[in-house]
């Protein structure tokens, strides 16, 4: 019997499976192993909590694992993919392959097909892939200068109207609720923290935003249509230009998303929809968040199919396209 784990490596959360050829035997969660977002020590201890309790849900010896397929937020930064390799390589037995976060995301949707992600997390990130296998990707550099559309940017563009607001002289309940879930004494102390290095966390504004949009803040509910806006216009730009690789009188690719950003706020979600359909019309869109975990799986059995897993602890890096830094 072959068993196969599957690891959904993002910024904030980290996610797995282990699983045989047809089946999940077992599923686990703990924080990021991701460090750049988190100190070398809390990656460790995330990691092993992560692999103790899906031995311990499964039942089977972690070196009894034939493949691992990462799918990490960061894989273009060596220090990042160096560090998930060799924790791994201490840990599972079999071979380890490594891809972005947003390919196995793919994978999840269209298992080696085309079609469009779009990836919306604490980061965000889209890729496409043409019925050749050529790759697009659009957005994703980063949350210093983009990431349109995700929690990190969301949160941000929470803190820019916050600053407006006080420049017009204007109390709305955008800035209570940033001051209370920052546990700011004065809201001029938003200045600072805002602009600290390293800084905080923005996307933790996100449920904030969220629930002043609901209750009527102008501000917050034109920053989750904005949100919405940009990834739609980047999930068109990333069909058109799967459409123009394919060749003349080619259709649309369908397009998938994942993320905690579309499957959980549906303001940006379906302006995001709205978007895609305006621009594509007659475009397939799936209505439901897919599971990069379920990619991850696919990956590492395909890859096992087509080569037995003959060395153990070798390592694959699968993806052959630059993945953004930050994308989750």
């Amino acid at each position: 019997m072959a068993y196969f784990l599957g690891i959904d490596a993002g910024a904030t959360r980290t996610r797995c499976a282990l699983a045989d050829n047809d089946t999940i035997l077992a599923s686990a969660s703990s924080g990021t192993i991701k460090i750049m977002r988190a100190p070398v020590e809390d990656a460790e201890r995330n990691l092993d909590a992560l692999l103790r309790d899906i031995a311990a849900e499964s039942g089977v010896g972690l070196k009894a694992i034939a493949c691992t397929c990462v799918g990490l937020a960061g894989i273009s930064v060596p220090r990042v993919a160096d560090w998930v390799r060799h924790a791994l390589h201490a840990r599972v037995g079999g071979e380890i392959l490594l891809a972005g976060d947003e390919e196995v995301a793919l994978e999840a949707a269209f298992a080696g097909g085309a079609g469009v992600m779009v990836a919306a997390g604490t980061g965000s990130n889209l890729i496409g892939r043409t019925t050749t296998g050529k790759r697009v990707h659009v957005g994703g550099w980063g949350p210093a200068v983009a990431d349109e559309g995700s929690g990190s940017w969301i949160g941000k563009q929470a803190v820019r109207a916050v600053f407006d607001a006080l420049d017009h002289d204007e109390e709305t309940l955008l800035m209570k609720k940033v001051q209370e879930a920052w546990a700011l004494s004065q809201i001029g102390d938003l200045i600072d923290v805002a602009n600290r290095i390293p800084g905080p966390e923005f996307s933790t504004l996100a449920p904030v935003v969220v629930e002043c949009a609901e209750r009527g803040d102008a501000d917050a509910a034109r920053i989750l249509e904005q949100a919405g806006q940009f990834l739609g216009t980047f999930a068109v730009l990333a069909a058109r230009r799967v459409e123009k690789l394919e060749g003349e009188g080619a259709s649309s690719p369908e397009v998938a998303f994942t993320g905690s950003i579309l499957s959980r706020i549906a303001p940006v979600r379906e302006t995001m929809l709205a978007y895609i359909r305006r621009e594509l019309p007659g475009i397939r869109i799936r209505t439901e968040a897919v599971d990069p975990v379920q990619g991850a799986l696919w990956r590492a059995r395909q890859h096992c199919r087509s080569t037995a897993c003959a060395e153990p602890n070798a390592t694959v890096q699968t993806s052959s396209v630059v993945s953004r830094p930050l994308a989750n």
